[in-house]
Formats: C-alpha cells, structure tokens, sequence
C-alpha cells in the first residue's frame, strides 16, 4: 500500500508503501497550495494504483500548466504537461490508450453509467444541473448489495472530506459576525495547546492547511480508541498533544487535524455542540434535511452502504465486496465522514451561488482557496475553470464541482472506492453542457 507520494524537482511523482488503513493519498502541491477545494483543469488517471487508495483524497490542482499522472507499474510516476489532447506516457515509453469521443447526449450518458453499473464499476447518483435546475438526475447500483436495495437519487452517501466545507461555511459565519477573525491565534479562542501552537497557528492555517499539522491516522490514541470517537472533544484528547511537521503559514499538507480544531473553535465560541450548531445554521435554513453526521451504526433510513476492495486481511480484493462499515469511525468528523444527497448538495450549490449561506465578501473567502480578504474579487481562474470539492476513503467517493462561468454544477456521489466518482466526473466534464436542454 502506500506510504508516501511527493514531486521531485525532476517531475517524477514518487510513491512508498505503508499498510492500507493508515494510507493517505496525496497529490502534492506541484507549487501551489493542496487544499481540499480548488479548481479542476486537469485530468487525474490513477485507475489501477489508486484501487489501493484509503482515507481522505485531497483533489490539488494547478494554477497555471495543466499536469496528468499514469501509472507505471513501479514506484515512481512520471507527470507529463498536457500539450492539448495528449498521450499520456507510461514507465518505459509506452503510449497510454487515446480517450474515447466525448458522450454526446445526457441519454447517451445514462447508457453510459447503467454500462458501469452493471459490470460493477459505478454505484452511486449523479446529478447535472444548469442554473439551479436539474437537467440529469440518475441513481445507479445498490445501496445495500446483502439485501439488494438499490440506491436511488435521494440515497444518503458519505462525502468524505466535503464535509469540510461546512466547517469553513461555519468559521466564517462566526467571522462575518465578528465572533473570530481568520488570522487570529487559535490560542485565543482554546487553552489546550503550548505556547508555540496556541500562539502561531491561526484560524486561516485551520481552513487552508498551512497549519503544520497533518493527519493523525498513525496516532497510537486514535487507532487504540477510533470505534469509540464520536464527539469533537474526543479527537481533542489527543490532538491536543500532536506536534507541528513544519512552521505554521510556511509550507501545506493533507489536514484532518486543523479541521478537528476548527470544530473546537465553534463549539468554543458558540457554546453549542459542534453537530447542533451545522445542523441549525446550515442543514436547517437550506432545507438539507438529508444531511447530517449520522452515526454510522445507527438506524438511519436511505443510507448506503458503503463498499470496499480493502479486505479485513489488509490486501486488495476486487469488486467491491467488503462493507466499510469496520474500517471508518462510527461517526463523522467536523474534517469529514458526514452523509448528504445531491438534491441536498444542489441546495449548498444554491446558496453558495446566491450568497444565502454568507455573505457575497465571505463567500468569496471560499472561492479563493481562503486566500485574501472578504471582499476581494474572485480570482479569475476560478471563474474560467472550476471550483471542486472531493472527498474519498474506502466505500467513499464525492466530487462537487461548481462552474462559475456557465452555471452549471456537477454532484457524483458513490458508495464505491476512489476514485470511481472521479472517472464518472471526468466523462461529463468532457461532455458539452452547454447546449443540453
């Protein structure tokens, strides 16, 4: 399994091997920051390699020069600068199979993934819509294979780390307020941590993953009590001992931890349960009433079940034959794990589009990576591409990508391994939507 990924200097993308539950996948940053939303302009082909991914995908997208990746089949992968529609090349020179035409119809589309479906590569839903209003919305597979229940298009699916968003709409609820600041130490607000931490890492480093912190899977009180975390104040007990990898604001990295703090915080300011305070400022007023951090091993109607290649044994299947019901914690996480629809996500789109959630300034802080200040112009590359929001683990994948331009927004929910969500998404992007009634 995989241990670690990064870019050396020579464009070769490098990979090691750990085992598969304490794996994270990662794109590094090919010099601009990796967090979790961001534009997306280019296409990721991990197909084979990434059957072994496990936790949270974080999508990192490149401002400038566009990047593919391929597998080798060794250990190392190298990128290769898209040159229009390119090969792309293998360890050793081989030549990558040309992609086939774009799908032509949104009929063509549901062939397409009632295709995948029935030879087991697809199971989710998938929703396109153009200016607020559905123009394809489909349901594919099984929500529960033991008792052949079919997922339909108000299935409840993990989001992996899109949860994420909400903790950021919430900091920044409470920012619009003047209840935080986003450079603020995040000392001011929680008394847990030494000096060089409380006093250095801000609320911005939380959201943008500049903090120093990484994630905390190989943490020994996490792994001795993960089926037992289930409140914010669980993850502290021991984030609060967890030491910084590199200078907050100098450097970024997956960040589940800065996320888990961000929780704090709002229960801090608030005084409310951090679950409570989404669930009224967000899910309520925006009529998601699907969504919620739900505990996995209660009894929580529509909800699919999510399927893995990872074994109990830690090796690789195929098929996606094993619940991941004893792989995840019994419940999400401010960092991620909660379950949506995409009618309910349709309904975020709605709001982030309309400035019904925030504020227009505050709003912005999200389309720019939280980068600047409230009020500054959204930067114009988000506006010519678009803004992506991923999340993946094992039975997990989610993107959510919004398109500024054009209005139309893209939802892929499945209860299968990253990146099945991904490929799907890649195929309707190519797809011109423009022109779909």
């Amino acid at each position: 399994m995989i241990k670690e990924m990064h870019l050396k200097k020579d464009s070769t993308l490098v990979l090691t091997i750990r085992p598969f539950h304490k794996i994270i996948y990662e794109i590094d940053h090919l010099g601009r920051d990796p967090f979790r939303t961001s534009t997306f302009d280019e296409e990721v082909s991990m197909k084979k390699f990434v059957a072994i991914f496990s936790v949270l995908f974080l999508v990192v997208i490149c401002f400038g020069q566009g990047h593919s990746y391929a597998p080798s089949g060794k250990q190392e992968l190298k990128v290769i600068k898209k040159q229009g529609a390119q090969d792309v090349k293998k360890e050793g020179g081989e030549k990558a199979q040309e992609a086939p035409p774009p799908i032509a119809s949104l009929e063509a589309l549901h062939q397409f993934l009632l295709k995948k479906a029935k030879t087991n590569e697809f199971s989710g839903t998938v929703l396109i819509a153009r200016e607020g209003k559905p123009v394809f919305k489909e349901a594919y597979g099984f929500a529960s294979k033991r008792f052949e229940v079919p997922n339909k298009t108000d299935t409840k699916f993990n989001l992996g780390s899109i949860n994420k968003l909400f903790t950021s709409i919430a900091i920044l609820q409470l920012a619009e307020k003047g209840k935080v600041a986003l450079d603020d130490p995040i000392g001011k607000y929680l008394d847990v941590f030494p000096d060089d931490i409380a006093e250095k890492v801000t609320i911005r480093h939380l959201l943008d993953m500049s903090s120093g912190w990484g994630d905390y899977w190989e943490n020994e009180d996490f792994n001795a009590h993960q089926f037992k975390l289930r409140t914010v104040s669980d993850y502290m007990e021991f984030i609060k001992d967890i030491p910084l990898d590199f200078e907050p604001g100098t450097d970024t990295q997956h960040c589940n931890t800065g996320f888990e703090v961000a929780g704090a915080v709002i229960e801090k300011v608030t005084g409310e349960d951090y679950y409570n305070y989404i669930r009224t400022y967000i899910y309520e007023p925006l009529g998601m009433s699907d969504t919620d951090s739900f505990h996995r091993d209660g009894p929580v109607k529509n909800l699919a079940i999510g399927y893995t290649d990872f074994t109990p044994e830690g090796k690789t299947g195929k098929g996606y034959e094993w619940s991941n019901m004893y792989i995840l914690s019994p419940r999400g996480t401010p960092a991620g794990g909660g379950y949506s629809t995409v009618g309910d996500i349709l309904k975020l789109d709605q709001a982030l589009r309309n400035n019904k959630i925030l504020s227009q300034d505050y709003t912005h802080v999200i389309w720019n990576g939280f980068r600047g200040d409230p009020g500054d112009p959204i930067n114009p590359i988000i506006l010519e591409r678009m803004w992506v929001s991923v999340g993946g683990a094992p039975g997990i994948t989610a993107i959510f990508g919004i398109s500024l331009k054009d209005g139309l927004t893209y939802i892929v929910l499945s209860n299968y391994d990253f990146p099945v969500a991904m490929d799907i998404f890649r195929e309707i992007r190519r797809m011109d939507l423009t022109k779909v009634e």
